[in-house]
């Protein structure tokens, strides 16, 4: 019976894999103990991914117009309050947003608590994207009322993961665009997505392990690439 149970367990699929970034899936791993093995072969190669990003395109970018300001706004924060906001808050929300809904099974109240937190937290200057935001975290919420519309919202969100995964990645990457002073121009706005590649492989890095192994294991990642980022960054300044 074991040599049954063994054989028609689904095939494990490699955490990283260039597959994943071409046809992304749903597939989950099924062996879950190995978790922390795949999630620091995620960290290393996220962390080499956006170095080589920033090498390749930091220079265009700076021509272009863009100017980090990260640092300097965290100057303003004693190093404890550094350490909660750039380990703990920014990794909580930022997973909650982009990476919470991501999964086989369509939650609309995940949906939902994400385009809420994000209006809350980033859109609320921005009165468009409040409104946007409000409207489709109300239009997920009426699919958790209605069995039919639900059932072909998962039907749809079964067979497009490729859709929402890049979607999730996309914007979590340009909205680090605020981590910029920018001179905006044409050339700025053609640069965008260059200007924050580290972050779009990044955001990459941490879908997969969403996928993979869970949210818990997506925010884990996140935190500790966010701690390793801020302590080299602290001991280099």
């Amino acid at each position: 019976i074991a040599n049954k149970s063994m054989s028609d367990r689904p095939p494990d699929r490699p955490t990283l894999s260039p597959r994943f970034i071409f046809h992304p899936d749903w597939q989950e791993m099924p062996q879950p103990q190995r978790v922390f093995r795949g999630l620091a072969q995620l960290l290393g190669v996220g962390f080499l991914g956006s170095i080589i990003a920033w090498q390749l395109f930091g220079a265009l970018s700076e021509a272009a117009g863009y100017e980090n300001v990260l640092e300097a706004e965290l100057a303003q924060w004693t190093m404890i309050e550094q350490l909660i906001l750039v380990v703990v808050l920014a990794p909580v929300l930022e997973e909650t947003i982009y990476r919470l809904p991501l999964q086989p099974t369509y939650r609309p109240g995940f949906l939902a608590l994400a385009f809420v937190i994000g209006v809350v937290f980033f859109a609320g200057p921005y009165g468009l994207l409040f409104w946007t935001g409000i409207v489709l975290a109300c239009a997920s919420g009426v699919t958790a009322f209605n069995p039919e519309l639900k059932a072909r919202v998962q039907r749809w969100w079964s067979v497009n993961p490729r859709i929402l995964i890049y979607a999730s990645t996309l914007i979590f990457g340009l909205i680090h665009i605020v981590n910029f002073e920018v001179q905006w121009s044409i050339a700025a706005l053609l640069v965008a997505p260059l200007a924050v590649s580290p972050q779009i492989w990044l955001g990459l890095m941490f879908t997969i392990a969403r996928v993979r192994y869970g949210w818990w294991a997506a925010l884990v990642l996140h935190a500790t690439h966010n701690g390793l980022i801020w302590s080299i960054s602290s001991l280099a300044g």
